[in-house]
């Protein structure tokens, strides 16, 4: 009855299997059902082989390539096990569709290592890695991820020379090209059309030891390679640009870029750019499809700057993310304004004053009904708490609060956070140092009418084997997940008797709790 299924519903049924991490180890079970199944998972199951490279992974790579290049590699004392001469029973290699070249290298090196072949240098272990990555590029008719710190592998392994490299590398669709001066790399990628993927850094200034100044005609040049990339693509949808805190865009080609991808672009992320100086955004104004936007770590950014995105405007916006970005407050209040119903989730992580988490969450109680996800490290005071309870009161579809910053003694305010919770909330972070009895932490229990399923109360010293127990009374039907790893004046017995109810407990180890607890006991 199984091998009577057609072969495209089995596989449709495998693929479906095998997005779920967990569940690879069904997968492999499938494979020996019978024949049938087992001609339908190994293809599956050999696209995106485990995180990490196990022993018997490798030889069974190795058992794919040729006579001639194992005896290269005895040439070069890597004396192969008895397992590498047995022809496999398929070729594994052909399935590949994912090639992280780090990845791939290091695992090598580690199984080198493993192998103790004491006999074998570094231009062994280069020339296993070279071999496998050319079986990799002949034998696969499609790779469609690809990863690379293109500054120092790319140098040494240049894949897109290798056979089947044009009719294999023209499929990929998420590129990762890490390091410097990618210029070169960007050109010799010119082949992909199709990526809806990128992930990159930004061209920095190098500093010109002749002329002692930076050189601004190589920034230039490597700046558009990569304008020129962005521009190549037909469907562009997830960008990722990095600057490692030196990166820059001067004139603002590469943001001007996006113009290109306005229609298909639904995801950006600036990470640890500078912008001084930089023109309008333009460039990100134009994709009016955006749903993510993100900043972090970027400086520079000011309202004339940021206009484009009010004026285009985002409304499709569902995810705002600025992690260490100081986006103007009248920037921020507008994005939300036009995002209105489509706005759902808000990381707001800023150095500014509590008037600026004010004046948000006031544009996002105003416009925005249906956030389900809010996050800020900018609690430091009263003034904050209370514009958090106004969020908590006036989003019902609100699931997930993470909220951080100063050490706060929260007698007064905790129960009235309990009260402002809506029923819809599922997880709450409390990761700030605050202080509280367990009468003000009973009464926020009790007018918390939310079904908790993840409670982090991870800066919180105060909690001690009192406060687990009304934790288990309130919450034990619905909690399954628990961080109170700060909680160092509480029993190891009484953290076993909470995993009984609980299945997931973060708790201090063991070492720590007798360490302080013989502190409490000596200040005594």
């Amino acid at each position: 009855m199984a091998s009577s299924l057609p072969n495209l519903c089995l596989r449709k049924i495998f693929e479906c299997i095998e997005e779920n991490e967990e569940d690879k180890p069904t997968l492999h079970s499938c494979l020996l059902v019978n024949r049938h199944w087992c001609q339908e998972v190994v293809p599956i199951l050999w696209r995106s082989p485990n995180a990490y490279m196990s022993k018997q992974l490798v030889e069974v790579y190795i058992a794919c390539l040729s006579d001639e290049e194992k005896q290269i590699l005895n040439d070069n004392g890597l004396n192969l096990p008895p397992s590498t001469e047995i022809p496999p029973t398929f070729d594994y290699s052909k399935y590949r569709r994912v090639l992280h070249i780090g990845s791939l290298y290091h695992h090598l090196w580690w199984w080198c290592n493993l192998r103790r072949d004491e006999c074998i240098g570094a231009e062994g272990r280069w020339i296993l890695t070279e071999l496998l990555l050319k079986l990799f590029i002949s034998r696969c008719p499609a790779i469609y991820r690809f990863s690379c710190d293109a500054t120092c592998l790319l140098e040494k392994y240049d894949i897109t020379s290798y056979p089947g490299a044009e009719s294999c590398l023209p499929h990929i669709r998420r590129l990762t090209l890490t390091g410097k001066r990618l210029r070169k790399y960007f050109e010799k990628f010119s082949i992909c059309h199709g990526v809806c993927q990128l992930k990159t850094y930004l061209p920095i200034y190098e500093w010109d030891t002749e002329k002692q100044c930076r050189d601004f005609e190589k920034f230039e040049a490597e700046a558009e390679g990569l304008v020129d990339f962005i521009q190549a693509q037909n469907n562009l949808q997830d960008l990722e640009l990095h600057g490692d805190y030196y990166g820059h865009d001067t004139g603002g080609r590469i943001i001007q870029a996006l113009e290109s991808q306005a229609k298909s672009l639904v995801r950006l992320k600036l990470s640890y750019v500078r912008f001084e100086g930089h023109p309008p955004f333009y460039g990100i104004g134009a994709c009016k499809n955006l749903e993510i936007l993100e900043f972090d770590g970027c400086d520079g950014l000011t309202s004339e700057m940021c206009a484009p995105l009010i004026a285009s405007p985002l409304s499709r916006l569902s995810q705002l993310n600025m992690s260490n970005s100081d986006l103007p407050v009248d920037i921020v209040s507008a994005l939300a304004s036009n995002a209105n119903i489509s706005l759902r989730e808000v990381i707001l992580c800023s150095t500014q004053s509590p008037e600026y988490l004010v004046q948000v969450i006031e544009a996002l109680v105003s416009h925005c009904p249906n956030i389900t996800k809010f996050e800020s490290n900018q609690i430091h005071g009263t003034i904050e708490i209370s514009a958090v309870c106004s969020l908590l009161s006036n989003s019902q579809q609100l699931e997930s609060l993470s909220i951080y910053g100063a050490s706060l003694d929260a007698e007064k305010f905790l129960p009235a956070i309990g009260q402002s919770i809506p029923s819809s909330l599922r997880r709450l972070s409390i990761s700030s140092e605050w202080q509280f009895t367990t009468t003000a932490f009973e009464s926020f229990l009790e007018h918390c009418k939310a079904p908790l399923t993840c409670l982090t109360l991870s800066g919180c010293e105060c909690i001690t084997d009192e406060y687990l127990e009304l934790i288990v009374q309130y919450l034990g039907k619905t909690l399954r997940h628990l961080s109170v790893y700060r909680a160092v004046y509480t029993r190891m017995e009484s953290f076993e008797k909470v995993r009984k109810v609980i299945p997931e407990v973060n708790a201090p180890e063991e070492s720590h709790l007798k360490f302080y607890q013989r502190r409490c006991l000596r200040d005594d």
